[in-house]
């Protein structure tokens, strides 16, 4: 199906845009904002994906974007699915719209879980450089698990995020870009860290199987100006909430390319569950609290990070599907 973007010069295959290379189902191109304000007080993650294999009605794939708040406990759930129709080029579904300002520079985000009274109209700018990570390519025996592009880019948010009753402002946070094959429900083990502190970020990304080897291992040390430090290895040092797969502490050592070792600890704040759950819960539903941990296959947790004598912000998301030997942590089924 012929599209708008096929009038541009940037076909790179003897197709229409609206087919892509790869016949993988779990093909996908797909964007990320983390979400947070400088005191640790409330997370957001938001995002969208086009899946063109992977069938909704028709022939023409699927849009599925998404919105997860936390604040005071609170959490807050709402996803949107349309499908294709030769138009990728519409980063939106239902109430979930984002567009490109200034390319590499500037996104409008315009986000709202209307039933939750959650909300958001910010304009992101580039705060330090995107950092782009090396491909990264798995089989897990015969079955291809991924094999795409990544890049990060941190920034500070213009405009306002409501959630729980209360309006926040002078925001920021981490963006990502990713494209190609990733099957999510035979994703291994990840850890990436998204740290924000006064004058530099740290974006940094270790996939394991779940024994514990090194699937791939990138990052870096991003100032606002100056020399970006590549990471070359991440050490982890986890402790979890009692009889949960949920950690309450991360210790981390990142050795930079230049032979620097450094220590980064994350301390939970607030924890957003990757799973299925209500639309709205509490923290102290004790029940709910449970089901969400058992069902998650992941977390992007809300942090606050130590390192270098600085405090810092942000999210490390932990991706546990395949589970780990080392902390007891068992797989999780998510179809697929």
């Amino acid at each position: 199906m012929i599209g708008k973007a096929d009038e541009y010069l940037v076909h790179q295959a003897e197709k229409p845009l609206a087919q892509v290379v790869s016949d993988h189902p779990e093909w996908q191109d797909r964007f990320y904002f983390n979400i947070h304000d400088r005191e640790g007080k409330f997370a957001a993650i938001t995002g969208l994906g086009a899946f063109p294999n992977r069938k909704l009605s028709g022939p023409h794939g699927m849009v599925q974007a998404y919105l997860f708040a936390v604040y005071n406990g609170q959490h807050y759930a709402y996803l949107n699915v349309r499908p294709i129709n030769a138009d990728r080029e519409e980063m939106r579904a239902g109430t979930l719209s984002y567009s490109i300002v200034e390319p590499l520079k500037a996104w409008r985000l315009e986000i709202a879980d209307e039933a939750n009274g959650v909300s958001g109209s910010l304009l992101f700018h580039a705060r330090c450089p995107l950092y782009t990570f090396s491909p990264i390519r798995w089989h897990d025996g015969e079955r291809l698990v991924v094999n795409q592009m990544h890049y990060t880019q941190s920034g500070l948010y213009e405009g306002s995020f409501t959630v729980g009753g209360r309006t926040f402002t002078d925001l920021l946070g981490m963006r990502d870009r990713s494209w190609g094959v990733r099957d999510m429900a035979h994703v291994p083990v990840w850890h990436w860290i998204s740290a924000q502190f006064s004058n530099f970020s740290v974006s940094a990304w270790l996939w394991e199987t779940p024994e514990g080897e090194v699937i791939h291992c990138d990052g870096a040390i991003i100032p606002e100006e100056g020399e970006v430090r590549p990471v070359t290895s991440i050490e982890h040092d986890l402790e979890l909430w009692p009889d949960t797969k949920r950690p309450k502490l991360g210790r981390f050592a990142l050795t930079t390319a230049d032979g620097e070792q450094l220590s980064l600890e994350a301390a939970e704040i607030q924890t957003i569950f990757l799973a299925r759950a209500p639309n709205a819960w509490s923290d102290s539903d004790a029940k709910a609290m449970a089901e969400a941990d058992t069902n998650a296959f992941g977390f992007d947790q809300h942090c606050r990070f130590r390192m270098n004598g600085e405090t810092g912000y942000g999210i490390v998301e932990y991706m546990m599907t395949g589970g780990s030997r080392r902390y007891g942590i068992p797989r999780t089924e998510i179809g697929g």
